[in-house]
């Protein structure tokens, strides 16, 4: 009888200990046929990334996350999230490129995470661009999405904080030191190289949406990067608008040449720079949501136009349909004298899938 009752208070101390730490596999999966002009039909076709096969309206990708809770309203959290599966190929390079941080939370004062993670552009932005950040989005087509500020909505080597909610109220900023914008262990750094921060807040009240970010330029050359939205819900539809200054102006010449995503000598990365504004509004029906965005790059030159329709079968599986029409900034051929990208050779696509979240 002794040993039974010490055998049961083991089990409940160490169901006890594993109720306090909890670890999740989640993902998205997104597959469906797509073609851009000129080309054909095929499964992921249809977007303009060389050499990319990715779902139309959804990176596919495979994660873990996880939490402990440590006592005294104190969490410790992680997230590690790979992307680049191929579901037409079933191939995959896993490597936790898109989320790899630890962070610690705290009920009083919020949230800082440590490692390589979403932007605080794209945490307070994205919720502006109603079809998210797919391939179709007319933002992005014209190079003005804050979500993709120096090419990537993610950020390496970054401290990161977030602010409880005070009374709809939420702070981020995020800081990367120079010494990890280049060089190996901040030997070799350019000299150009600086110290970058970003601050974002949005509030948020109702059907009432206001957010603001600006991010430092992280190098000689470029320029602080700043963004302001707005949305408002109606119930029948939903508006948005937005402003958006880039880290590059519009001079496609030597954005190509000089400047890569990071901002550094080499490679061109997203091409579009500039500043702009963007509208945008999505209508429910039922289970159905059909969308338009409209984007204008005023330094650049440059407008898209998306269209949208997504069908929910369940909470985790949906039908979609994305049209986007305009610049593309990864199918640039050439540049003409004024330094303004000449029409892609692919000005429209169109994909069809299904996009599942586990």
């Amino acid at each position: 009888m002794k040993k039974s009752l010490i055998a049961l208070a083991v089990l409940a101390a160490s169901g006890a200990a594993m109720a306090q730490s909890s670890v999740t596999l989640y993902g998205v999966l997104d597959i469906g046929f797509g073609k851009v002009k000129d080309g054909k039909w095929g499964m992921n076709n249809g977007e303009g990334y060389a050499g990319t096969q990715d779902g139309f309206n959804s990176t596919s990708v495979i994660g873990f996350r996880g939490t402990e809770d440590l006592g005294g309203g104190l969490k410790a959290n992680f997230n590690l999230q790979s992307g680049g599966l191929d579901l037409s190929t079933g191939g995959t390079s896993v490597a936790f490129s898109r989320e790899a941080w630890v962070g610690l939370e705290g009920a009083g004062w919020g949230a800082i995470q440590l490692g390589r993670s979403s932007s605080i552009g794209a945490k307070v932005m994205g919720a502006y661009d109603f079809n998210g950040t797919s391939y179709s989005s007319a933002y992005d087509r014209a190079g003005i999405s804050a979500v993709t500020w120096y090419g990537s909505s993610r950020r390496s080597s970054q401290l990161q904080y977030t602010s409880p909610n005070f009374g709809g109220v939420v702070v981020r900023a995020g800081f990367t030191a120079k010494g990890d914008e280049g060089g190996v262990q901040g030997i070799g750094v350019p000299d150009a190289s600086k110290n970058r921060y970003s601050l974002g807040a949005t509030f948020a009240n109702g059907p009432l949406s206001v957010s603001a970010i600006a991010e430092t330029k992280s190098a000689e050359g470029l320029r602080t990067a700043y963004a302001v939205g707005v949305s408002y819900d109606l119930s029948v539809v939903k508006l948005a608008a937005t402003y958006n200054r880039r880290e590059r102006d519009g001079d496609l010449t030597r954005n190509y040449n000089t400047f890569s995503a990071g901002g550094a000598a080499g490679s061109g990365g997203q091409l579009a720079g500039g500043k702009g504004w963007t509208l945008a509004a999505v209508a429910p029906f039922g289970p159905a949501n059909v969308g338009v965005a409209y984007a204008r790059n005023t330094e650049a030159d440059i407008q898209a136009l998306e269209l949208f329709a997504n069908y929910a079968l369940s909470k985790r599986t949906r039908l979609y349909i994305d049209f986007a029409k305009g610049y593309d900034q990864n199918a640039i051929t050439a540049v003409n004298a004024n330094g303004r990208g000449l029409a892609s050779a692919n000005p429209y696509a169109v994909g069809v899938g299904v996009v599942h979240t586990f």
